[in-house]
């Protein structure tokens, strides 16, 4: 019965020395590291303003032993900004390996867009008096909300935007600056030296475009880039 008391013991003592060797974290204070390494990573992405919700772990509390702990987050959403996604956790204890987990996580993102201040119709410009500029969340279209600097250039709505609806740049026709039929300066670009000369343009055409431009003097047709109001460049 002794021997059987003194088993016990011991094993009770190595127990309580192992946890005297060991720490704790809790679930939500892994969830603040996490979190703060993602939104670190997502500022890369974009300027918006952004917050991160880490929705769940697979454990209440994790048990780790003393010393330097570090995570490590690896995420699957191929490097670029994704509302939804799921993050690889890796954690460490003085630089060896403890275990690995995978972490929803949330991102959400705000910032200073156009928002249809009143209905807007198909085929209408959009101005100043029908747009506000809100900060609004953008997360699930980010690359598409047009700035308070889209209102420099003349616009027109492809579709209805209802009152409060982020206004997508998908949906409105920018006023080129090349327009079909239109007069324009053409820019040749030979060995360093640029000759100009007049030709109509076949098509519109915004800054960057590639367009063909008739030059009814040579009765010839070229193509060129748009590079600024009125202006082609042809490269030969």
């Amino acid at each position: 019965m002794k021997m059987l008391f003194r088993l016990i013991l011991i094993m009770v003592l190595a127990f309580s020395s192992l946890k005297a060797h060991s720490a704790v974290m809790k679930n939500y204070e892994i969830k603040k590291i996490i979190a703060q390494q993602v939104l670190n990573t997502y500022k890369n992405y974009t300027d918006a303003e952004l917050s991160v919700e880490v929705v769940t772990l697979p454990f209440k509390d994790l048990e780790l032993p003393n010393g330097n702990i570090s995570f490590k987050i690896e995420s699957y959403g191929n490097n670029k900004f994704m509302p939804r996604t799921l993050e690889k956790v890796t954690v460490y204890a003085n630089d060896k390996f403890i275990k690995t987990f995978n972490a929803p996580i949330v991102v959400k993102a705000w910032e200073n867009v156009l928002v249809a201040s009143s209905p807007i119709k198909i085929g209408q410009q959009i101005t100043p008096n029908v747009v506000v500029v809100k900060k609004t969340e953008i997360s699930n279209i980010l690359e598409y909300p047009l700035r308070a600097t889209a209102l420099k250039k003349d616009m027109m709505a492809k579709k209805f935007f209802r009152e409060g609806e982020i206004i997508d740049k998908r949906f409105v026709k920018l006023k080129p600056e090349v327009v079909r039929n239109a007069k324009v300066t053409v820019l040749f670009n030979v060995n360093n030296l640029t000759i100009t000369t007049e030709a109509i343009a076949l098509s519109d055409g915004t800054l960057g475009d590639s367009i063909c431009l008739m030059n009814k003097y040579y009765n010839k047709i070229y193509t060129g880039k748009v590079i600024s109001e009125n202006k082609v460049l042809v490269q030969i």
